[in-house]
């Protein structure tokens, strides 16, 4: 089965799934060389996967 990427519930807008490639305190550069707010994920570091919406990472995904 395959799911569908999460949504915001408020917007809809769907969460991409993004790489960081530096860590500046609370905030993240990711591959694209967009900026990503770190505040409420714990531990990530350059190469880490993290779930995105509205420039904010919501969680650090596990690779299969």
């Amino acid at each position: 089965m395959i799911l569908p990427p999460p949504r915001c519930m408020l917007c809809g807008d769907a969460a991409v799934a993004a790489r960081v490639v530096r860590v500046d305190g609370d905030e993240g550069v990711l591959e694209d060389g967009e900026t990503v707010d770190l505040e409420l994920v714990d531990d990530v570091g350059a190469g880490d996967l993290v779930l995105c919406h509205a420039g904010v990472a919501l969680q650090v995904l596990e690779e299969r």
